[in-house]
């Protein structure tokens, strides 16, 4: 298969609208992916009859095995693989990592700076977390930063996308893993995408919603602004 041609493009940034799985084997090599994929894969389904959802979660590993699987063949020997996700994705995360003979290198938690709302029974949550896979050659230079960083967390969504990330910590993974080129292949409104545009890097995004390709298209119009949140 074949490029589609690009949704937008400029002299930084390159989005194509397309399922990631289709067109990842025929992008070129980049230094670093960075992607928040859906987190609903591995949604349990005991309700209906099952004695255990786990082989739902085992299935919903195939997806991720999938497209890790593609990115780290698009990696550089220098580069990594950063991605958001959950305490109720991280045994689907687990279980693709090891089938791709892939480990987790280390996982960060974003604590949310903010209480987020929960059942009566259990408790509030305030973090998610951020799975690292690194290629042989990557590392990161400051052997001085914890597994912890704080950004606040706000339920107002400036793209319109339900689970849109602070652009100052997509940013600042991006600065502390290096690199010159970022893949996104879950791309949503484009934060990673900016973040590499205010970086003076280029980036390519991939995202199979068309409304969501033109409100990133929208932003990467917007002039330059390190440290804003275009």
């Amino acid at each position: 298969m074949s490029l589609p041609t690009p949704y937008y493009s400029d002299d930084a940034v390159i989005i194509y609208h397309a399922d990631c799985r289709d067109i990842l084997p025929e992008l070129p090599k980049v230094d670093l992916v960075l992607t928040d994929p859906p987190y609903g894969i591995n949604t349990k389904s005991d309700g209906d009859g099952k004695i255990s959802p786990w082989a739902d979660y085992c299935n919903a590993s195939l997806f991720y095995e999938t497209w890790i699987g593609a990115c780290r063949e698009r990696l550089n020997e220098t580069g990594a693989l950063w991605t958001f996700l959950n305490w109720r994705s991280i045994v689907t995360f687990q279980k693709a990592a090891c089938d791709l003979q892939w480990p987790i290198e280390s996982l960060l938690v974003w604590d949310k700076k903010w209480i987020g709302p929960g059942g009566p029974n259990g408790l509030r949550p305030s973090y998610e977390l951020v799975a690292l896979f690194r290629r042989e050659a990557f590392s990161i230079r400051d052997r001085g930063i914890p597994d912890i960083r704080r950004s606040q967390w706000s339920a107002i969504k400036p793209n319109d996308h339900p689970a849109e990330k602070p652009i100052d910590l997509v940013r600042w993974i991006a600065e502390i893993s290096g690199g010159e080129t970022i893949l996104d292949p879950f791309m949503g409104s484009g934060t990673t995408l900016r973040a590499a545009k205010d970086l003076g890097r280029k980036a390519i995004g991939i995202e199979i919603e068309e409304r969501y390709c033109e409100i990133a298209a929208k932003r990467m119009r917007q002039a330059v602004l390190f440290g804003g949140t275009p």
